[in-house]
């Protein structure tokens, strides 16, 4: 199995200006958390955030004060929603839109990696590019970035945008749904970043350089996390002996 380009420039492109940016808003939106830690209004309560009036530790907190947390905040807004567009239009027209989108069969899929990464069946399944699990996390990520985008825009102008902070339950229940879309694409984002080191390391170049070689590929490796990370052995050829000729009784009397 030889090597080959394994993502176009764009989608390398795109994948680490995601990487900058949603680290950064993410960042800033826990400053801006902070300048009031709690979903319920003054005086109320809410119902199911047990963590309310504590706030975020200020080392996972970006933007330096509550107005600087904004300003970076809604820059990266933009840069996240231009950079998402251009990617969702490159995967669109270069076709790629069909290595993620669902399909039938991928709950078997999904589950016959499961059984694979709990030990349960020996061999890693045949799934193409991106396995089951993968194509699901790929999946999701682009509509919970919509649901962020919708929730912003309910608490950043809920009196504009009233009709829609009304339907997600007033502003509180609007804040909590962009704070759980937010907890949402930090887990998914830290499940890839565990998977790429614990199971496929190789794959960064793949993300730098674009090459990738399917010998270090986790089928290949029978690859789980923290488990045959070194590239396979390959088989040595074996040696087949060269058929010994046969002398005939008239041969044998000539050479004695």
């Amino acid at each position: 199995m030889g090597e080959h380009a394994r993502h176009h420039w764009i989608v390398r492109v795109t994948h680490w200006v995601n990487a900058v940016a949603l680290t950064l808003m993410v960042a800033s939106g826990l400053r801006i958390f902070n300048g009031s830690p709690e979903f319920a209004p003054k005086g109320g309560t809410f119902c199911c955030y047990p963590f309310e009036g504590r706030s975020i530790p200020a080392s996972l907190t970006f933007g330096g004060w509550l107005a600087g947390a904004r300003h970076w905040h809604f820059a990266m807004m933009w840069v996240l929603v231009v950079n998402g567009l251009i990617y969702l239009g490159f995967i669109y027209l270069h076709g790629e839109w069909r290595d993620l989108v669902p399909r039938r069969g991928d709950l078997r899929d999904t589950w016959a990696m499961i059984k694979f990464y709990t030990f349960i069946t020996k061999n890693h399944p045949r799934q193409g590019k991106h396995n089951a699990l993968q194509k699901g996390a790929y999946f999701a990520m682009p509509w919970i970035a919509v649901v962020c985008v919708v929730t912003g825009l309910a608490i950043w102008k809920p009196v504009e945008f009233s009709p829609l902070t009304n339907v997600l339950g007033g502003y509180a229940w609007a804040r909590y749904w962009h704070f759980l879309a937010m907890v949402a694409i930090v887990v998914l984002a830290a499940s890839h970043i565990f998977m790429v080191f614990a199971v496929d390391p190789y794959s960064l170049r793949s993300m730098t350089t674009g090459g990738y070689s399917e010998r270090l590929s986790p089928e290949e490796r029978n690859a789980r996390p923290f488990y045959h990370l070194l590239p396979q052995a390959a088989a040595a050829p074996a040696v087949v002996a060269a058929p010994v000729a046969e002398v005939s009784a008239a041969e044998k009397s000539e050479i004695t």
